[in-house]
Order: structure tokens, then C-alpha cells, then sequence
């Protein structure tokens, strides 16, 4: 086994081992249910991790993960998962049939990427090609996003303004709000707090 794939390994098992504590499960819901508020109809999970909402999503639903060992994982469980090589698809969204889906949520993702602007700009002309009406983002806010190292893009309204994203073909940014309350100040101080961004090709 390579340290890659070791990595993938134990980083799927810790991900399902805090994915199933009673505790952090009923305080996940809690936030998924937020998120299911907005989706419409079957909808793609990209980077839907160790599963929690690609469970809850309606039926037809599918997720796109980058950790096979994710992948494998879910798929035992009998969900519909789809390994997703970022590098070779750059957001085209290969492994999406056009017309089967309405929305697609990307949660907890772009603020791991340098180029946040140029991925969620893909993403909404792959996803406008592809017949999805919905998109819905979920970023930290800005505690949330200085307690990972991995976090390379923070993300807030002023980011989509900089970026001229409100409108990218089709879609519009048809609503934002910060979760579990609706001020952006609060995420300044609480590491749970986000911004749901939802942009409506209608």
C-alpha cells in the first residue's frame, strides 16, 4: 500500500468513525437539514465524504467523492457513489448524465481550493449544460475557515462580488444566508457557523 493510499484509508475510516457518534450525529442533522431545505428533486453530492446527506437526499440521488476508500465504503452501504478525479475532469462533471438531475451541492469543498472562483464558475456552466436548475454551496465562515490548514480560499458575499459571480450564464445567486444564525458577524467567533449560497438557473 502507498502512503496515498494509506492516506485514503485511514482518512475514510476516521471520517465514517465521526460520521457514526450519536453525538455529532444528531448536531449534523441539525445542519444537513438546513442544506435538504434547499435541494430540489435528485441531486448530485459533490464531495458528499463519509455520506450523511447523500443519505437523506431524495431518491436518485448520487454522490462524486475523490477518496475511493469513501467510495467503496458508501457503495457497501448501497448507496450511489462515483469516484471524481478532479485533476482529469476540472469540474465538467463527467460521470453526470444530462437531465437526471436537479440540484447539485457542493458542502464544505471550494474553501480547499486556491482558484475557489474559476471551480464554482465551472461548476455552474457544467451544471447549466447538464440540465441542474439548482446549486447549493456551503462554505465556513471566517472562524470556521482558520481552523483548518487546508483551507486555502475564504469565501464570503464580498468574494462573490470581487469575482462577479452573482450571475454565471444561466444562474443567478438567487439566495445566501448564514446558518444557524443569519449574521455573518457570528462566524467570526463560532467555528460551526456557515454561508449557504444558492444559485437558481430559473
Amino acid at each position: 500500500m502507498t502512503d496515498s493510499q494509506e492516506f485514503d484509508v485511514n482518512y475514510a475510516a476516521e471520517q465514517l468513525r465521526r460520521s457514526r457518534h450519536p453525538f455529532r450525529r444528531a448536531i449534523k442533522r441539525f445542519y444537513l437539514d438546513a442544506v435538504l431545505r434547499e435541494v430540489a428533486g435528485s441531486t448530485v453530492d459533490l464531495g458528499c465524504g463519509a455520506g450523511q446527506l447523500l443519505r437523506r437526499l431524495p431518491v436518485g440521488s448520487i454522490g462524486l467523492e475523490v477518496n475511493p476508500a469513501l467510495v467503496e465504503a458508501l457503495k457497501k452501504d448501497g448507496l450511489e457513489v462515483a469516484r471524481y478525479d478532479v485533476g482529469e475532469d476540472a469540474f465538467g462533471l463527467a460521470p453526470v448524465a444530462p437531465g437526471r438531475f436537479r440540484s447539485l451541492v457542493v458542502s464544505h469543498v471550494l474553501e480547499h481550493f486556491a482558484d475557489a472562483a474559476v471551480v464554482i464558475s465551472a461548476l455552474l456552466r457544467s451544471c447549466e449544460r447538464l440540465g441542474i436548475e439548482r446549486v447549493v454551496v456551503v462554505v465556513p465562515g471566517l472562524r470556521g475557515y482558520r481552523s483548518d490548514a487546508t483551507h486555502k480560499t475564504f469565501i464570503d458575499l464580498a468574494y462573490i462580488d470581487r469575482n462577479r459571480l452573482r450571475r454565471v450564464g444561466s444562474f443567478r445567486l438567487a439566495k445566501s444566508r448564514y446558518f444557524p444564525i443569519n449574521t455573518e458577524r457570528i462566524g467570526r467567533y463560532f467555528v460551526f457557523h456557515e454561508l449557504i449560497l444558492v444559485f437558481s438557473a430559473r
